[in-house]
């Protein structure tokens, strides 16, 4: 690009201080068409925020651009020709802007927003959206969490919008029959944060328009197609139990992208064993740190330690109030659910780490993660335990996760959205909210909510003969108990004996 020459010198030509709101729009769409498509594009990312971007979350945002020239030269060009001011407030930089040049910048940005892919509706549909929290008392964000988002003309979805999404909600539970499309909408929220690129390989090549709003360390930011891409993210897959071996670690494989899981059976997740493995040969305190974050995650699971010749082990107790240990077991020979749970979480640390190397505590990490099928490989009790572990050593992360079970609902966290994801021929594929409140509901009563929809009848065992022979009774427990008494009764009928006069006296 060549160098900048040109200033704003007549006060008439500078668009802040037009008054005719016609005039401003039309000076606007001449002044972008002189702005450089370099200069277009970042014009666009900055006015996804309100009235004005921090200096300091341009630069956040444009370290992910591989563009040239350089974001001050850009900033500089946008400056130059009126259509942003900057002001120094002291303690930062900010750049303002006028919200009547969206429309302008719109028609202007063909080359981002084709006009007849429904970005352009989208955003507008996304614009001034009021923050909605479960607690009116503390209204406390996440540092990272979407606040509503609309997709349109992606693979079953033909137009789909949620809002008002709680900013205070770390869970998000996305429920539905088979084939019905929850990984469908899982991935549309991955390319809308992320973009249509993972690491040079296309997601879709749909004329698709998919448009998220964020709140980001406390900016409205609204993610269309990745443009600006959210990069404190990951994804998975419901296949999630390779990893990478040894011989591979020094290669870069294309199927270890942060999406490439979910959007393929054959992900490879990161190795948390070689990065345990040189934390531990150089006494990097994130070797202790990890550790204990995965022996939280693996509540059978009494050590993970290093053999001499530098292999990860991994020590099972007998039993949860056993000091009893099994023999150790390297990875490869761990039941699927550990493997899972080791595979994924160890990934997802990787990749937060990676993304956030100022952060030590995982409980610092901010972002979102989306992970399709939760309860897959998992027994009952560590579906339950799962979320109530995960937010636990994520408290800043937002999970949107899809499951098939009922089980995790009883650890779904207070504050937690429950989503329905319906399908049928001419709406395609649609995101309901739903709004019931399970806390206090058992799993019986779920099942039969609108969340799975099942009917009475459909929560009695196939081969039951007589509805009055169905036990009513809460627990196991409960039916072994009145198990014993009615054998007990029934041994007491069928003796000599009598019940005892006094028994009856009144």
């Amino acid at each position: 690009m060549a160098p900048i020459s040109h200033s704003i010198k007549s006060s008439s030509s500078n668009p802040f201080i037009l008054s005719s709101k016609k005039t401003m729009n039309t000076s606007y769409y001449s002044l972008i068409k002189r702005a450089s498509p370099e200069a277009r594009h970042l014009l666009q990312v900055v006015t996804l925020a309100d009235k004005s971007v921090p200096l300091s979350l341009l630069q956040n945002v444009w370290k992910t651009q591989a563009t040239t020239p350089s974001l001050d030269l850009l900033l500089a060009e946008l400056t130059a020709l009126g259509l942003l001011q900057k002001d120094d407030m002291g303690h930062e930089i900010v750049y303002r802007f006028d919200e009547s040049m969206r429309e302008s910048l719109l028609k202007q940005a063909n080359h981002l927003v084709p006009s007849n892919s429904g970005t352009a509706e989208s955003l507008a549909n996304l614009s001034n959206a009021p923050d909605i929290f479960f607690s009116k008392a503390q209204k406390q964000p996440l540092p990272c969490a979407i606040k509503q988002l609309h997709i349109e003309n992606y693979q079953g979805i033909i137009k789909t919008c949620l809002s008002a999404i709680p900013l205070d909600s770390q869970w998000l539970f996305l429920t539905g029959e088979n084939s019905f499309g929850k990984t469908t909408v899982l991935q549309a929220i991955a390319i809308g944060l992320f973009g249509k690129f993972d690491d040079n390989k296309i997601l879709t090549k749909e004329d698709c328009a998919i448009a998220i709003e964020l709140k980001n360390h406390g900016h409205n930011q609204i993610h269309f197609l990745g443009h600006p891409q959210f990069t404190h993210f990951v994804a998975y897959g419901a296949s999630r139990l390779q990893i990478q071996n040894k011989q591979a670690q020094n290669e870069i494989s294309e199927k270890s992208t942060t999406t490439y899981g979910l959007f393929n059976v054959d992900g490879i997740l990161l190795n948390i064993e070689y990065e345990l493995l040189i934390w531990y040969l150089k006494r990097n305190p994130k070797y202790d740190i990890v550790k204990a974050i995965l022996l939280k995650l693996l509540p059978s699971i009494a050590d993970i330690q290093i053999t001499d010749n530098n292999e990860v082990v991994y020590l099972e107790q007998e039993n949860e109030t056993s000091q009893n240990v099994y023999q150790p077991l390297p990875f490869q020979k761990l039941a699927a659910g550990y493997k899972s749970i080791i595979a994924m979480y160890g990934d997802m640390l990787i990749r937060f780490y990676q993304q956030q190397p100022e952060v030590n505590d995982p409980k610092d990490f901010c972002g979102i993660v989306l992970i399709d099928e939760l309860d897959v490989h998992f027994h009952p009790k560590l579906q339950r335990q799962l979320p109530i572990l995960l937010s636990a050593v994520f408290p800043k992360i937002q999970f949107i996760v899809s499951t098939h079970s009922v089980i995790p609902f009883l650890g779904a966290p207070a504050h937690s959205v429950f989503l329905k994801v319906t399908r049928n021929k001419a709406d395609g594929i649609q995101l309901e909210r739903l709004n019931i409140e399970i806390q206090n509901l058992l799993p019986n009563s779920i099942l039969t909510s609108p969340i799975f929809d099942l009917d009475g009848e459909e929560i009695t065992q196939e081969n039951n003969q007589k509805v009055d022979d169905i036990r009513m009774e809460d627990t196991y427990d409960e039916i072994e108990s009145v198990d014993k008494i009615k054998a007990r009764l029934k041994a007491f009928e069928e003796s000599d004996r009598n019940f005892p006069d006094d028994l009856f006296e009144i």
